[in-house]
């Protein structure tokens, strides 16, 4: 039993200076003032100028470098759109996503009615949807982001309805229509962007689009353990990569461009993602921006639009702003499920997040499918549990033996240690054979952590009675308490150690245990307190076996 508490133990810390690095990393990990090219300005301030927006197509990348955007949020300004899933605000200068409510997902638990704001312009939230395009004569330009007209304050997508359009009008000088059109589906998190040029000017209309997203590192008040979260920061999907990591303290030191066709860029967080998703077979120039004020964005600019006189062409590309969910953003494009962020062990969640999501189907409770899938995990490594068991029986047995030889050597450790390995290799015993299960279990242990701090499915999954979100910490630490006494009965039937300051110490182990886990997730509790109840049962038959042979 000592040998399995030590790794225990090694997990545990293993798994609290992950935290402690994460958590430190995320406020302290960001530059606080970054340089650019770009001119922050305070997200209340109205524009009154934009710097020069070259279209050269050899320098892609620096109409987007030298445009900063932030928006007037005054009530005329602002149309609402709400869907089924969607509640969202534009801001017409410019046709910026500048609040953004999910109502499928309640911001807390006891807020079921008030839908998880992901996209906000707040004192400590800043993080917004841009697109635009950038012309010498609008509607993006260098005397700013003109104001689009939109036929009305409020869009709602009624129960008849499978799409809603929302049309916001420009016309520039020289008599090119402009309509940024905004196109949101029934169920859907998905939205589509256009911008409609219709040139009634005697001249070529010149243009690129671009997109952007912009945020500071601040995140939602959802956390984990320790105040942990999962990875909060940008991510691109290249020809090189199909998921690439951008954290924001990479920002300002290895700031990323890089020509793509099709691809994505995206900004994630904990159970919820917002990107910008590319045609395929079109190039876009993708990089990165830093902002005075810790803000950091990320985008594409496309290849340069020439529309003749009395001609007519759209660009478009889609916007994902919504849950993390898997089963939706592998539909969309190729990579974008990545951003589910399982760490470094994303070889073990994957397939446990898989077969959770099968027994789930099944079962239709998340914390049944972790008790289920418990048991099958304990199945499979049943052989190996048992001969850990009868390792540590034959052990057992050895006690009055090891007894003797530590009072025959005393304090000479190297005599004792070397009698004690005689011993065992007599007995035919293995000292460390009872640690194998614990071994085994520590990955799947650290997994399911993983899942339950990624997978938005697993976000306020009820169980049963007071535990009503299993991502989070059991609310009266009924669970940990169980742990706790499932450690301390499984101590019992376990061989206690030959020095008694060591036995003295493992005593003390489920209590430190019970206050450990009392952090933990309430899933990964049950998942432990299951697993713990199994081995008991375990362990007391083939140990009542073993001692009647």
């Amino acid at each position: 039993m000592q040998q399995q508490i030590r790794l225990i133990l090694i997990a545990a810390v293993v798994m609290l200076g992950m935290m402690l690095y994460q958590s430190w990393d995320a406020e302290h990990g960001e530059p606080q003032n970054s340089n650019s090219n770009s001119i922050g300005l305070p997200h209340h301030a109205a524009i009154t100028d934009v710097p020069d927006v070259p279209l050269d197509h050899n320098n892609p990348a620096a109409s987007a470098d030298s445009l900063d955007i932030t928006t007037s949020l005054a009530a005329t300004d602002v149309i609402h759109v709400v869907t089924d899933v969607l509640d969202l605000n534009i801001d017409l200068h410019g046709g910026d996503i500048v609040s953004l409510k999910l109502p499928k997902y309640p911001q807390a638990l006891d807020t079921p009615n008030k839908g998880f704001k992901l996209l906000d312009q707040s004192l400590t939230r800043f993080y917004v949807v841009q697109s635009g395009l950038l012309s010498k004569t609008g509607p993006d330009s260098r005397r700013g982001r003109a104001r689009l007209a939109s036929s009305k304050h409020e869009y709602v997508l009624s129960e008849h309805q499978d799409k809603l359009s929302v049309d916001l009008q420009y016309v520039n000088k020289d008599g090119v229509n402009i309509t940024k059109r905004f196109t949101f589906t029934k169920g859907s998190y998905l939205v589509d962007v256009a911008y409609l040029i219709a040139n009634n000017s005697s001249k070529d209309y010149v243009a690129r689009f671009y997109t952007r997203i912009k945020r500071n590192p601040a995140v939602s008040s959802s956390s984990g353990m320790f105040g942990m979260q999962t990875f909060t920061g940008a991510a691109v999907n290249t020809p090189d990569k199909s998921y690439k990591k951008i954290a924001f303290s990479d920002f300002a030191d290895e700031p990323f461009k890089q020509q793509v066709t099709g691809g994505w860029a995206a900004m994630e967080e904990q159970y919820f993602l917002s990107a910008w998703i590319g045609n395929a077979g079109q190039n876009y120039h993708y990089h990165t921006e830093t902002f005075k004020g810790d803000l950091y964005g990320i985008g594409f600019v496309a290849d340069t639009t020439r529309v003749k006189p009395g001609a007519r062409e759209s660009i478009s590309a889609k916007l994902y702003v919504g849950p993390e969910d898997t089963d939706i953003l592998k539909t969309i494009a190729s990579g974008l499920e990545l951003t589910v962020d399982y760490g470094f062990l994303w070889p073990i969640c994957q397939p446990i997040f898989w077969l959770l999501k099968k027994i789930h189907s099944f079962v239709g409770n998340w914390g049944l499918a972790i008790i289920f899938i418990t048991i099958l995990i304990k199945a499979i490594f049943y052989k190996l549990s048992a001969a850990s068991y009868r390792s540590m029986g034959n052990m057992k047995k050895l006690q009055p033996e090891m007894q003797r030889l530590k009072q025959e050597f005393g304090d000479d450790k190297q005599k004792f240690g070397q009698a004690m390995m005689a011993l065992y290799r007599k007995e035919k015993v293995n000292p460390i054979g009872g640690c194998l299960p614990i071994v085994v279990q520590i990955p799947v242990f650290i997994a399911l952590y993983y899942v339950l701090m990624a997978s938005v499915e697993l976000r306020h999954a009820p169980f049963f009675g007071w535990i009503h979100d299993l991502s989070a910490q059991d609310p009266f630490y009924v669970l940990p308490v169980i742990m706790g006494i499932s450690m301390f009965a499984q101590q019992r039937l376990s061989p206690a150690p030959p020095d008694p300051i060591q036995a003295k110490i493992m005593m003390f182990m489920p209590l430190f245990f019970t206050f450990l886990f009392m952090s933990f997730p309430a899933g990964l509790v049950l998942y432990w307190v299951v697993n713990n109840c199994l081995s008991i049962a375990q362990q007391w038959y083939i140990t009542r076996d073993y001692a009647s042979k």
